[in-house]
């Protein structure tokens, strides 16, 4: 679980405007988001997966807090995209449990996934770029069930309120917008899905400096309502609650975020900092 649900430490508040003029994200969420009550919300137990001979994943096991963030860490190929991936149905799993609220989804198709309450932000700001803003938030609710329109409208507006750079853009091209707010757009448009857990794979990848304390600040508010999953090492555990590290498709430490942060060994031979 890249960026998400119990994951980093927490990160300062971003003022107003960012680098390059990004502006401020807005209030935070509005009622009736959040994850049902729970001790976990997201359980992998024992996961392996891979790409055609090789594995990427050897028995992996992490659990994720309701309410939390997950950080989960390593260096390039250590497995942390695949072990989103696998979670969120991209690539089949083949063994082990994916276990949301105590039901496993291991082995569903990714819309079945997501009706199931997980929603997966990938790295790269995936707009769809010949779409307009709205258009693209409209994606997140294919999910949904037909009808609804009212609520559809209110949803929409509840993300331009917690987005408001999207509301003054809502009718442009997705193309036209910044890399901060691309970033907005889609994990805006993660949220419309209504997920208990939301994984986010490198959410700041690329971003100003400032952009990204932005991002950060909202993946804390965030982990208040649901569970987050975040692999910016540095970034991530600055916020987390929790930590785990992969390597090579195996985990080498699990521990809360100050924990892992104060092992120099750790950081030196895993992590790069």
């Amino acid at each position: 679980m890249s960026s998400g649900t119990n994951g980093a430490n927490p990160a300062p508040a971003a003022d107003s405007a960012g680098a390059s003029g990004e502006p401020g994200m807005g209030p935070e969420m509005g009622p009736g988001m959040g994850p049902e009550v729970g001790t976990a919300s997201l359980a992998v137990e024992d996961l392996v997966a891979g790409y055609g001979e090789v594995i990427a994943l050897d028995g992996v096991t992490v659990t994720a807090g309701a309410g939390g963030i997950t950080a989960v860490l390593g260096a390039n190929g250590a497995g942390k995209t695949t072990l989103l991936r696998a979670v969120s149905g991209l690539i089949k799993t083949r063994r082990g449990r994916v276990l949301l609220a105590g039901h496993d989804v291991a082995g569903r198709g990714p819309e079945q996934i997501v009706r199931a309450g997980i929603a997966h932000v990938p790295e790269g700001q995936g707009v769809i770029p010949e779409l307009t803003v709205e258009e693209n938030l409209r994606v997140g609710m294919m999910s949904w069930r037909r009808g609804q329109r009212a609520d559809r409208a209110a949803a929409l507006e509840e993300e331009y309120v917690r987005f408001k750079p999207l509301a003054d853009r809502r009718r442009k091209l997705a193309s036209t917008l910044s890399g901060g707010e691309r970033q907005m757009l889609v994990i805006a448009r993660a949220l419309l899905a209504r997920p208990r857990v939301l994984l986010l794979d490198e959410p700041s990848l690329g971003l100003a400096p400032r952009v990204m304390a932005q991002v950060m600040d909202l993946v804390v508010r965030l982990s208040r309502e649901r569970g987050l999953v975040e692999q910016n090492a540095r970034s991530a555990l600055a916020i987390a609650d929790h930590g785990v590290v992969l390597n090579l498709g195996r985990v080498v430490a699990s521990a809360d975020a100050a924990t892992l942060a104060a092992d120099v060994a750790l950081r030196h031979h895993y992590l790069g900092f």
